[in-house]
Parts: structure tokens; sequence; C-alpha cells
């Protein structure tokens, strides 16, 4: 849509340019509030693709944190657990002696 929208004013600011430049005064007006229009039809699309860009920057972010927290908390789990199975195999070994 945006891309449409863009070359539309594209062109429409080529013609506006061409006329000026012709010296033709009839119409020009017209065509000038036209594309003002389109122009700002263009820049709410491309503030909602901005704005929506940043909320999804910002979820993955905080997906991201969720997910490390998480990591860290395995880790950690794995750490105990590594810990008491080598407590375990001491023990055991003591025990055998």
């Amino acid at each position: 849509m945006t891309e449409d929208l863009f070359e539309q004013i594209r062109l429409l600011s080529l013609e506006i340019r061409s006329l000026v430049k012709q010296g033709v005064k009839e119409g020009v007006e017209e065509r000038i509030e036209h594309r003002n229009a389109l122009l700002e039809q263009w820049f709410q699309g491309i503030t909602q693709l901005i704005q929506l860009t940043n909320e999804q920057q910002t979820f993955l972010e905080d997906l991201l944190r969720e997910e490390q927290a998480l990591v860290a908390e395995l880790q950690q789990e794995q750490s105990g657990l590594a810990q008491v199975a080598r407590n375990k195999k001491k023990a055991s070994m003591y025990q055998q002696h």
C-alpha cells in the first residue's frame, strides 16, 4: 500500500513540477492539495509501521529477557543436581571403604 501511494505522490509531484515550470496555473492548486492529502495518508501509514515495529521490538526484547532468566534457572538447577550427584557418589565411596 505505502509503495503504491508513494508512487502516486512521486508522479503527482513530477506533474506539478512540470506544470509549474511550463507556467500553467489552472488545476495546479487542486493537484497540490490532492498530493498533500496523499502525503498525509502516506506519513500516517509509515508512522503505524514504525510503531508496529517498535511494539515488535519491545515484545521480542521482553521475550528474550524471560528466556534468559529461564535458562539461568535451568543452569542453576542443573548445577544443583550435579552437586547432589557428586555428593551421592562421594557418600557411596565412603560407605564402601
